[in-house]
């Protein structure tokens, strides 16, 4: 006889299945219904997967071991599926490098908090294992996926902004095609410790001709932050080009200027004539 659970997870409802994953973890049989439940990770519906998740993490906590389940979804044939197995395998245990390959995959991720989920994850691995460092910088030069490209230079702030290999990839970035990852490429340059001067030669040109307004206006934040720093001319060329955005008719490139402006006006460690 059927598990009245594994009924109502079979439920063509949604809701009906998502009821039925709450009410798996606190089932005397939940042990047995997590094999059903990793395969409700890859349900169509997020609220069910969440739902799935929720319960096996429960599970899992109680003592449970549920490796075996968690490998069979993360070398299923469902993207969704393995990476929600990667963040579920994450609430129970420190992410491993057995989970760099749905987690990449996640950046790419049509749900914008599975994108954000899969990039957390990614820092915090990578502060464990050097390799992921190599597969962000490697993913922000020329990842198939623009979203995955954005979510890399996102991650790659956070996780090593004092090297010059992550500076290298974001100026490289912030040339992409797509202007989501030069957004995002160009927002976290200010992250960036000690930048080169190819940084702020590059926001000086985003800010003097880029097509793309979003991106004029983030390179005053960039400029803000590195150009008191940088060599004399190119500190300069910062004034110069900013209080002529600060007389801009863009409202916002105008404020972001503004702000810039001020900041370079103040005594600043490092900006000393060089």
């Amino acid at each position: 006889m059927s598990h009245p659970v594994l009924e109502r997870l079979a439920s063509p409802d949604p809701e009906t299945r998502r009821q039925a994953c709450g009410d798996a973890a606190g089932d005397p049989s939940a042990v047995l219904l997590a094999d059903a439940l990793g395969v409700a990770l890859g349900d169509p519906d997020p609220g069910v997967a969440r739902a799935a998740s929720d319960a096996l993490a429960a599970i899992g906590r109680s003592g449970a071991d549920l490796g075996g389940v968690l490998r069979a979804a993360l070398r299923s044939g469902s993207r969704e599926r393995r990476l929600r197995a990667a963040l579920t395998s994450a609430r129970l245990e420190a992410p491993d490098v057995g989970l760099l390959p749905a987690l990449v995959e996640g950046l790419g991720a049509a749900a914008g908090d599975e994108r954000w989920a899969a990039a957390r994850l990614l820092v915090e691995a990578g502060r464990r294992h050097g390799e992921v460092l190599l597969l962000l910088l490697g993913l922000a030069r020329g990842g198939e996926n623009p979203d995955a490209r954005r979510m890399a230079c996102h991650t790659l702030r956070e996780l090593a902004p004092d090297l010059p290999e992550t500076a290298a990839a974001l100026l490289q970035a912030s040339r992409d095609a797509d202007p989501g990852v030069r957004r995002a490429a160009l927002a976290a340059l200010p992250s960036l410790q000690d930048p080169p001067p190819p940084v702020v030669e590059r926001l000086l040109a985003v800010l003097g001709g880029d097509a793309d307004p979003a991106s004029r206006r983030i390179a005053t934040a960039g400029l803000a932050a590195h150009a008191a720093a940088a060599p004399k001319p190119l500190r300069e060329a910062a004034r110069r080009a900013l209080a002529a955005a600060a007389d801009s008719g863009d409202e916002g490139l105008r404020r972001g200027a503004a702000r810039a402006l001020a900041r370079l006006a103040l005594p600043t460690r490092g900006a000393s004539d060089r």
